[in-house]
């Protein structure tokens, strides 16, 4: 296994991990650091985004992990800093992600976008507008939470 430097290292089961890595290679840019195989199936692959690092490979469910369902929630997501949200957003979806939500612009400082992958993983790509002071986050909070309640 290569040595990654990143603090935390997500690890993504899916079925279908030769397809899912190229996918992260088109749709998010991901850099291949390393894929080991056994008997044809990826057993372990390190990917980079950025700084950070994540595995990819089939699901292992005698030791515990699984595939999500691409058409059930799912209980985590990742955030993914971009520097352009909408292009960051086309380029996925042109790579054969779902969008769930398009590019908009949200109380917390960021344009934010959501995505599920074919693989099932949720994805939120952020492009940073403005830094957000904690008391002003809370009073848009407010805001927004009043907006939401039904009338």
């Amino acid at each position: 296994m290569a040595s990654t430097n990143s603090t935390l290292h997500p690890n993504l089961s899916v079925s279908g991990a030769r397809e899912a890595i190229d996918f992260y290679v088109r749709a998010l840019g991901a850099e291949v650091v390393s894929v080991i195989e056994s008997g044809g199936i990826v057993v372990h692959s390190d990917l980079r985004l950025g700084g950070s690092t994540f595995t990819v490979a089939e699901p292992f469910p005698e030791m515990g992990s699984t595939a999500p369902d691409p058409e059930q929630p799912v209980p985590a997501s990742f955030t993914l800093e971009v520097a352009d949200c909408d292009a960051a957003f086309a380029r996925a979806v042109e790579a054969g992600a779902r969008a769930v939500s398009e590019p908009t612009d949200e109380f917390h400082g960021g344009r934010i976008a959501q995505l599920r992958d074919p693989f099932g993983h949720r994805w939120f790509l952020n492009q940073h507008l403005e830094d957000v002071a904690p008391e002003e986050l809370q009073r848009r909070v407010d805001a927004w939470t009043a907006a939401q309640a039904p009338a």
